[in-house]
């Protein structure tokens, strides 16, 4: 059987949401206030800025967070696209059309799946981002610095 043009595109469709739907960043940086202690250096400063960054990426888990993260968001697509396949298949061979119910129940799971993966993804980034945040909080506040939210 020859497959048609609208089929290739839903299902490429299909794909790209399924990957796109979730994508757990990693922090760009500290999304929290530091200040230098008085009369130390600037350069100093920086520094330890850029040390404190990078224990704090390390502390929160690192690429491997990112990537469990991303492939959890991924999964949701998959599982839902899976799940509502499925359910519309059964429903649809209750109705005598199971390829019908199948593609309404692939569409249908594969919006839920993709919105779910989305959540998901969004879920992680925020979870990373504050473990990040507090790892290089620790950081810069033992190195001297003016952590504002520690006071």
């Amino acid at each position: 059987m020859k497959k048609s043009p609208r089929n290739q595109n839903l299902i490429l469709t299909a794909l790209v949401s399924i990957m796109c739907g979730g994508c757990a960043t990693a922090p760009f940086g500290p999304t929290v206030n530091v200040m230098p202690a008085p009369g130390k250096p600037f350069e100093m400063f920086q520094k330890e800025q850029k040390d404190c960054e990078a224990w704090a990426f390390q502390q929160m888990g690192g690429q491997d967070a990112v990537d469990r993260a991303n492939t959890s968001a991924l999964l949701h697509g998959v599982v839902g696209t899976l799940v509502g396949t499925a359910i519309g298949a059964t429903i649809g061979a209750g109705a005598g059309n199971a390829g019908a119910g199948a593609g309404i129940g692939a569409g249908a799971g594969m919006a839920a799946g993709t919105a779910d993966g989305a959540g998901s993804s969004a879920h992680s980034t925020r979870v990373l981002q504050r473990l990040y945040n507090d790892a290089f909080e620790q950081c810069m506040y033992a190195k001297g610095n003016q952590v504002p939210s520690a006071m």
